[in-house]
């Protein structure tokens, strides 16, 4: 199978560096730095169990990609419009572009560029921290899931037959929109505050203001889905979001090492998405309000907020 990481970030170069053993993988991205750094010395991937170095290929020109069987979406989300551009453009007739990203919206905008025959909705909870260009260090997580509709359900098969060969748990189901939702409830909680704070997930659980705003930003996203008409994969939101800030407590949110390093941050795909999906449901949302304007205000401003530096 012929494989586009699109994105040379943290979750691309793991995906990148897992399926490189089991297929042509290449990877495309705009950060410069970070493509060069693999397209030189390779992907690193620091782990408990050491220092993996795996070589890909790398560019950031789509007329040099080629044609690809599946494109893996796994940029930020405020560049998915960009991304899925280049999807369309590298795709073969019956290519799969899935998307891996957080956030609402990321989906809807790539069905509109290939085409929704060929795309696909996949929600995972692998992790991994970018050290630096190249170099990433894998946080953990479980199970990756791919929404399989009838028109791709035969080639996600495939895929998630790779995924598995690869080392990532991989499982088909059909309301990928619950599991997506999920995901966001527990993001909404974690992301912006840990970033506002400047502190790993598991502080929240240890401070008692901070985990109370994240059990109401939780419950708020929650309260959204449910106007939506969509049931969540588990029942209480606020044992949830507390589960999955003690189990990865140690973790740097993606929001935090985005805002360390003066990159632009998804908190609009995320606490900004429910804020605009309650308004039109008439659902409030005032403690995701309120972390969206403190990230925004956070971010506003700062010089390297637009800088080239980071672009993954």
């Amino acid at each position: 199978m012929r494989i586009v990481l699109i994105g040379v970030g943290a979750l691309g170069c793991l995906f990148a560096a897992r399926l490189a053993p089991h297929a042509q993988v290449k990877m495309l991205g705009t950060w410069q730095a970070g493509v060069t750094a693999i397209r030189t010395r390779g992907i690193h991937v620091e782990s408990a169990a050491g220092t993996d170095i795996v070589r890909v290929a790398a560019t950031t020109d789509t007329r040099t990609v080629g044609k690809c069987d599946l494109a893996i979406i796994a940029r930020k989300a405020w560049q998915t419009p960009h991304a899925a551009e280049q999807a369309a453009e590298i795709l073969t007739p019956d290519g799969i572009a899935l998307t891996l990203q957080n956030g609402l919206g990321n989906f809807e905008q790539i069905a509109r560029a290939v085409g929704a025959p060929r795309a696909a909705l996949g929600v995972t909870t692998q992790g991994s921290a970018l050290v630096g260009p190249g170099h990433i260090r894998y946080a953990g997580g479980g199970a990756t899931h791919l929404g399989a509709a009838p028109a791709t359900r035969a080639r996600l098969e495939e895929i998630a037959a790779l995924f598995t060969r690869a080392g990532f748990e991989t499982h088909l189901v059909e309301d990928a929109q619950s599991l997506l939702w999920g995901k966001l409830a527990v993001n909404c909680g974690i992301n912006a505050l840990t970033a506002l704070l400047r502190v790993p997930n598991g502080a929240l659980v240890e401070r008692p203001d901070a985990e109370e705003l994240m059990v109401r930003a939780a419950r708020e996203c929650a309260a959204v889905a449910r106007a939506r008409g969509i049931t969540l994969p588990y029942a209480d939101p606020s044992a949830r979001v507390r589960e999955v800030a003690r189990l990865t407590a140690t973790n740097h949110s993606s929001m935090l090492q985005d805002l360390l390093r003066g990159a632009p941050t998804e908190i609009e795909a995320i606490n900004g998405a429910v804020v605009r999906e309650g308004a039109r449901l008439g659902v409030p949302t005032p403690t995701n309000e309120l972390l969206w304007r403190l990230v925004r205000a956070a971010v506003a401003g700062s010089s390297l907020y637009a800088s080239d530096r980071f672009k993954e």
